[in-house]
């Protein structure tokens, strides 16, 4: 009878879990789109010729990141070390996420905006890192969802006001190149299988 009730409880929590999610998603690209225009930026060039050409970037910067979340887990498991590089790791997408929408307004593929990643690491560790301490010392995933929400409507608003600056010269940090690689490979091997 215990499993029941909390099967019915997962049940009937999940659909509105997976709404939500859906419709923050909606409400981050809104609040994104609100301020970028309200600091008068124009867009550099066009953000993609067609939508092909957008879904495909899209596509590929969600299996970057997927990947770049199973290194952030592998890395994690190294002795002492481990939970350092994990939260660099974390700190480092949040910041992803949150510039990805100033970027992508701008018409960055998503090969440059890991490149700035890569040549500013100090700057987005630095920027992510408060989010990841938080979300890290959640309870409950759900919990870390929550502060999730709460707090990346922030990040996204405060990016639009910075400019990243590299400080460390000719000291770039490649993280996301395992991720980059892995993605090009499979997604060869995806264009092979579907020219048998």
């Amino acid at each position: 009878a215990v499993v029941s009730t909390q099967s019915t409880g997962v049940l009937w929590v999940l659909p509105l879990y997976l709404i939500s999610r859906l419709l923050n998603v909606f409400w981050y690209q809104e609040i994104a789109d609100l301020v970028y225009k309200s600091v008068k930026r124009t867009r550099s060039k066009p953000v993609a010729s067609s939508i092909s050409e957008t879904v495909a970037d899209l596509i590929y910067s969600v299996v970057v990141q997927c990947i770049f979340l199973l290194q952030a887990s592998l890395v994690g498991a190294i002795p002492v070390v481990g939970s350092t590089l994990q939260t660099m790791h974390m700190a480092l997408v949040y910041s992803l996420y949150a510039f990805e929408y100033v970027w992508m307004n701008q018409g960055h593929g998503v090969i440059t905006r890991t490149a700035l990643m890569h040549h500013n690491w100090a700057y987005f560790v630095g920027y992510g890192i408060i989010m990841a301490l938080v979300i890290s010392a959640a309870t409950s995933y759900f919990m870390g969802v929550c502060f999730f929400s709460l707090l990346f409507p922030l990040l996204i608003v405060s990016c639009h006001f910075t400019s990243p600056q590299s400080t460390i010269k000719h000291m770039a940090l490649p993280l996301f190149k395992p991720s980059i690689i892995l993605t090009d490979k499979m997604m060869s091997l995806a264009n092979r299988i579907q020219n048998v």
